[in-house]
């Protein structure tokens, strides 16, 4: 085996499929599968899984109480490649599958007020990129972990998020897709009041080439959907926190895009809010919009849908569809068409959905929508409004059910499978307010959120597995925390995850049942990868966030804060 793997060509990205010892994208592929086509490790003998070794990452705590690792591993050829969640970036040599070694370490220097909080790297050419939580994007040399180049993208430098007060603005937590000598990257800071976009940035030199804006401006198709007289567009929302997918035949990507602001106060920004809470389909050359399909219009329960899309080609009605399938926060799974973003089918994953009676089978919008209403009512009773007091319980939770967990889909079996929070939740609104020059004032009495007095009912974990071809869940998977981890699918016939109390787990892949389980003792809030040396399969998975709890689960808060990456093996 070479000292240094190849150069990760436009082919090898486009076929990563075909190099299933390797995890080349951070989805796995630019469909978003996670799909492991490694078989070494299956149903008849995950019970002997082992830890092969393990690597402390805890660089991002030098000067911080607690790093968020939601990253994942890259392997190239027997080298791994990784960042800790501040900027930090490592080159690991795997190859003896006894350890990771590490090679090098490079420092993007990210402010120390700045929490550490990293859904991943990225990798093309020669060099692996990251869009940093300061708004900067790298690149650096995979070989020598040499700074490429270092770009101010976002355009509010110095993005403090995560701080009491202060102005979050743009940053970035998606991970960038790398395709034909550039990334495509989303402003991650819809939930503090900017605009979220999505930019093209060359590869070679950091500079942008083309931005789009989620939220229309004047002038703009879909700004006619902002009704209010105060401007509420200007700080509309709609980030994207989750890296979106790449159809190669139709040169589009497909992005989720967050929930408007503010964000449970339909008032203040009357009509449909386009292009929040939407799959927007957009030409990677230009920039422009091809389509968009929006889910919930004018919603105020955090169902924002910047989530995972799925992009596969199934038979739906006797003929072979191109199709973009979702796990919605709302509680449903959507199927659309992947050439124009028309509906095709759904079906709910969640236990309970209270806040529609159902959606519409021929446009998939709920059955209460009524293009004629400025503020929606929905099913009034789920419905929080201005001045409301009583408890009006909506189902499913805030937090649920799918955000942005990364997904997975086995094309052998046609079906995708999430994980995910579930329950239901109540509160009032406390109006948010915004500074001078845009930004969330934290301070004010509405906070980040705009709520207050929220109550939580029946909030647990839940790992789903939905056929796709009809849409219907097939399989549920109860636990007893939300999990933030998602969820890795292999040809072995299981399905990985991990739990915020700790533990690496498997499942059957067609029941869900729990086959296997390892406990770090450390809160999980990223999904697993595999890849093969010789021939040999691994798991691997990073451990290490903020201590859970809170008054949902009070018995995590005295959970282990650290950093490892985990690595298992038969």
């Amino acid at each position: 085996m070479p000292a240094q793997a190849a150069d990760v060509t436009q082919p090898r990205l486009e076929n990563a499929d075909g190099e299933p010892h390797n995890w080349l994208l951070p989805f796995q592929n630019y469909g978003s599968h996670r799909y492991s086509r490694l078989t070494q490790i299956n149903k008849s003998n995950v019970g002997n899984l082992k830890v092969a070794f393990t690597l402390p990452v805890v660089t991002a705590l030098v000067g911080r109480t607690a790093n968020d690792l939601q990253n994942h591993l890259l392997v190239d050829d027997g080298f791994g490649y990784f960042d800790d969640g501040a900027g930090m970036f490592y080159k690991v040599d795997l190859r003896t599958g006894k350890k990771a070694t590490i090679l090098w370490k490079a420092d993007a220097a990210l402010p120390k007020d700045i929490n550490a909080r990293s859904r991943g790297i990225t990798m093309m050419g020669n060099a692996i990129y990251h869009n940093l939580r300061d708004g900067r994007v790298v690149a650096v040399n995979r070989d020598t972990g040499e700074f490429i180049w270092d770009k101010q993208i976002a355009r509010v430098p110095n993005a403090k998020a995560q701080t009491d007060v202060g102005l979050d603005k743009e940053t970035f937590t998606a991970t960038a897709i790398p395709v034909e000598g550039r990334l495509i990257v989303g402003n991650s800071g819809g939930d503090a009041g900017s605009r979220g976009w999505v930019a093209s940035v060359d590869a070679a030199t950091g500079a942008e080439r083309w931005r789009f804006y989620v939220i229309p401006g004047p002038g703009e198709p879909g700004h006619e959907t902002w009704k209010d007289t105060a401007g509420a567009w200007k700080t509309g929302g709609g980030g994207m926190w989750t890296m979106g997918s790449y159809d190669v035949a139709a040169r589009t990507t497909i992005w989720g895009t967050g929930q408007p602001q503010p964000m449970h106060d339909p008032e203040a920004r009357p009509g449909d809010n386009l292009y929040s809470n939407s799959a927007i389909a957009l030409d990677i050359d230009t920039g422009k919009l091809k389509w968009f399909f929006q889910y919930t219009a004018n919603e105020s329960w955090d169902y924002d849908e910047q989530g995972v899309h799925l992009l596969f080609d199934i038979p739906i009605g006797g003929q072979m569809r191109k199709v973009v399938g979702h796990y919605a926060r709302n509680g449903y799974y959507y199927n659309l068409d992947r050439t124009n973003g028309q509906f095709i089918n759904h079906g709910q994953y969640v236990d309970v959905v209270n806040w529609t009676k159902g959606l519409d089978p021929k446009t998939g919008k709920p059955l209460e929508y009524n293009p004629a209403l400025t503020v929606q009512t929905y099913i009034p009773e789920t419905r929080t409004l201005r001045g409301d007091t009583a408890d009006k319980p909506a189902c499913p939770h805030r937090l649920g059910g799918v955000r942005w967990q990364p997904m997975a889909y086995n094309p052998t079996k046609r079906i995708a499978y999430s994980a995910g929070w579930d329950g239901c939740f109540t509160y009032e609104i406390e109006p948010t307010r915004y500074l001078a020059g845009g930004g969330l004032d934290r301070a004010g009495p509405g906070g980040m959120f705009g709520i207050k007095n929220q109550k939580n009912y029946d909030v647990h974990g839940l790992i789903a597995a939905v056929d796709v071809i009809t849409g219907q869940a097939v399989a549920r998977h109860r636990q007893p925390y939300g999990n933030a981890a998602g969820v890795l699918a292999t040809a072995g016939g299981l399905v990985f995850s991990a739990t915020l109390d700790g533990a690496v787990t498997a499942h059957d892949d067609e029941t869900l049942a729990e086959v296997w389980r390892f406990e770090t003792g450390i809160y999980i809030k990223a999904a697993p990868t595999s890849y093969a040396i010789n021939g040999k399969q691994f798991i691997a998975v990073f451990a290490g966030s903020p201590a859970p709890g809170g008054a949902t689960w009070p018995e995590l808060a005295q959970m282990t804060t650290g950093g490892a990456l985990y690595v298992f093996a038969l």
